[in-house]
């Protein structure tokens, strides 16, 4: 379902089921849930649109972010999926406990996933940015316990 107008967003990369957003919930730094939830809801850091920095014709927007920080390549998904972020962030786990081969999963994908986002955060203000833990490592200890 979309819906589409001068003031509206798509709604297509919001999660399909009426239910609480595990990004709201699950370990993660501020930074990194700040940058889910502004993936989630559309909103490229630093608001209005700038220059890609490796790409000087093409604005930095999330299309073309998509194919420049390469994340079908980085996130091992098919470039049939429009946006594999929002995919993936679709995928997290709602609930408390999680299987086993579930947590394995994202113990690989949620690192590069918030890798990601922190590219694009420096992208969008042309900056270094600096991190004091590995990117995802909260959620990464989280789902050791699944382990």
């Amino acid at each position: 379902m979309a819906i589409q107008g001068k003031n509206s967003k798509l709604l297509s990369s919001c999660r399909p089921t009426i239910t609480l957003d595990p990004i709201l919930w699950l370990p993660m730094t501020h930074e990194e849930r700040s940058r889910c939830i502004r993936w989630r809801l559309g909103w490229l850091p630093g608001g209005a649109p700038k220059p890609c920095p490796y790409h000087p014709n093409n604005n930095l927007s999330r299309r073309h972010a998509i194919s420049c920080l390469n994340m079908h390549r980085r996130l091992c998904m098919p470039e049939t999926i429009a946006d594999p972020i929002s995919f993936l962030l679709n995928m997290l786990p709602t609930r408390t406990f999680v299987p086993s081969s579930i947590a394995l999963s994202w113990t690989c994908r949620w690192p590069v996933i918030c890798s990601i986002l922190y590219e694009l955060d420096q992208l969008q203000h042309y900056t270094i940015i600096p991190y004091k833990t590995p990117h995802g490592q909260k959620l990464i200890e989280w789902l050791r316990q699944f382990n």
